[in-house]
């Protein structure tokens, strides 16, 4: 890792043992600062509220306030890893859309590959040269019904496989044309778009929310394979 960018770490564990071994693994990567280590959630809302929080080390079993419904309430969710004993609560971990869940004690070899992973989706949401708002410029050149069509890459909500053919769905019309979802796949900047399902790729920009196996794109209900589904939460990060 380089230390281009600094991130902001919150823990929130009421173990003294497990604050203190999840600080050294902190110390041990330079890109990571500790903005304050806490024994409840209670105790950490207000660092949240008014310091930039870019990754959240969050455990579940704390007196008064579980983690779970402690991440609930946030309005400006940070990236959270869940730090805990209980594998049982995974899903529910996976619900709230953390990047990862760390069962104790946690060694610093999975620590390391937790926050890369965190790191890597914090870069690209910060860093990336294809935001929505540079997206309005560039466009892609379809042939449908005989016509030439110029469609904007940003007002693309979904597209949908149809054997040899391809359905485009923007906010004001759907375009059928000859092209395969493997060859515009191609076409389109991978960190706005994803392949959620073998016949569908999605507008990651437009995703209002997910329910179950499917994802809210403005009106439309999208497929998500199971496979998918993980990778496709951990991409949506801030969106939602």
């Amino acid at each position: 890792m380089d230390t281009t960018n600094i991130y902001n770490c919150l823990i929130i564990d009421d173990e003294y043992l497990a604050r203190t071994l999840i600080q050294t693994h902190i110390n041990n990567i330079p890109e990571l600062k500790i903005v304050a280590k806490c024994s409840s959630a209670i105790d950490a809302k207000h660092y949240l509220e008014e310091t930039n929080i870019d990754i959240l080390f969050l455990d579940i079993q704390m007196p008064n306030l579980s983690g779970i419904d402690f991440a609930k309430t946030l309005q400006h969710t940070p990236k959270i890893i869940i730090t805990t004993a209980y594998s049982e609560f995974a899903l529910q971990g996976y619900e709230l859309n953390v990047i990862d869940y760390l069962l104790k004690p946690i060694t610093y070899e999975r620590f390391y590959k937790a926050v890369s992973k965190t790191i890597e989706i914090l870069k690209l949401e910060n860093n990336n040269s294809l935001t929505e708002s540079k997206l309005e410029s560039k466009s892609i050149l379809i042939k449908s019904k005989h016509q030439l069509i110029k469609i904007d890459i940003a007002d693309i909500l979904y597209i949908e496989s149809m054997h040899k053919y391809v359905k485009i769905f923007t906010y004001d019309n759907k375009h059928v044309t000859l092209f395969s979802l493997n060859a515009i796949e191609k076409e389109l900047p991978s960190n706005i778009f994803y392949r959620c399902h073998r016949s569908f790729i999605i507008n990651l920009n437009k995703v209002k929310l997910i329910d179950g196996n499917q994802a809210i794109v403005e009106n439309y209900n999208v497929p998500i394979s199971k496979n998918n589904k993980a990778e496709l939460i951990s991409k949506l990060g801030k969106r939602i």
